[in-house]
């Protein structure tokens, strides 16, 4: 079992549906309730399972919220997509939420229980150059608000987030991670609904979060998703490495980048 997992499914009871998504992950049943499966043979090939992996337990490890997840081996599965190729071997699982996507101009975020999670979010898709949310960049860029989830919390709502299956790197993982990965300035995740929420307190606070991590705590991260997903022990060390330079490197850069990227009418948000 991963670090800090306690959602353990054993195995898929039933295919419900195919989802119409990049990398066309499978709705099942399991013995431990609804969850989202991605697969090896999938579109998006085996990058996009690391990457999930290693989101999903960073953002843990810095306080999202992300849903439950695993890693489970299942068989080979025949479904009733002829584009859809279910190998067997270690799959990512993560648990079915019954939660409401962000949307513009959003009332949900008003009611957040913790609004520092908005500058937490936004610093950690920095982080991990997270195009799944929201880049915007010469490409013409990425804005999916179904990334973004609300639980409900008593009165209260919670920031759930999903898909990171694009994180990391454009390409591959191996060609990527590289020396200069970890020198881009890029601010990923800035909605503009999150822009009345941000602080540079929360902003600084979300980055000295990120540098806090020991770098031993994100080796093992790295070094956790199964060998059948061919991430190199060379390449996860590496992205280790790099992620704890570019934390400290985005200390110096991000802050600015943030306030300058949004509009200039920010009384009131220097505290």
């Amino acid at each position: 079992m991963l670090a800090g997992v306690h959602w353990q499914p054993a195995r898929i009871e039933r295919v419900n549906r195919v989802l119409a998504t990049s990398t066309k992950p499978l709705l099942v049943a399991t013995d431990a309730g609804t969850a989202l499966v991605k697969y090896m043979g999938n579109r998006a090939g085996l990058d996009a399972l690391v990457t999930e992996l290693l989101a999903a337990e960073l953002a843990s490890r810095v306080g999202l919220r992300t849903p439950d997840f695993a890693v489970v081996e299942i068989p080979d599965i025949e479904t009733n997509d002829p584009l859809v190729t279910v190998q067997g071997g270690p799959a990512f699982f993560s648990r079915w939420e019954q939660a409401q996507s962000l949307s513009p101009n959003s009332k949900l975020l008003a009611n957040l229980r913790r609004p520092s999670d908005v500058a937490l979010l936004v610093v950690f898709d920095t982080w991990i150059r997270n195009k799944d949310r929201f880049a915007d960049d010469a490409d013409g860029g990425v804005l999916n608000y179904d990334n973004i989830l609300f639980m409900p919390d008593k009165r209260k709502t919670q920031l759930l987030v999903i898909d990171h299956s694009h994180a990391f790197a454009e390409t591959s993982l191996e060609d990527e991670i590289n020396d200069f990965w970890a020198t881009e300035e890029t601010v990923y995740g800035l909605f503009n609904e999150f822009a009345p929420m941000l602080t540079r307190h929360d902003v600084k606070s979300a980055l000295d979060t990120l540098c806090a991590v020991a770098i031993g705590e994100i080796r093992d991260i790295c070094l956790s998703p199964p060998p059948e997903w061919g991430f190199t022990a060379g390449t996860a060390n590496r992205l280790a490495d790099l992620l704890v330079t570019r934390a400290n490197r985005m200390s110096d850069w991000l802050p600015d980048a943030i306030f300058d990227q949004m509009e200039l009418d920010l009384d009131g948000k220097e505290a």
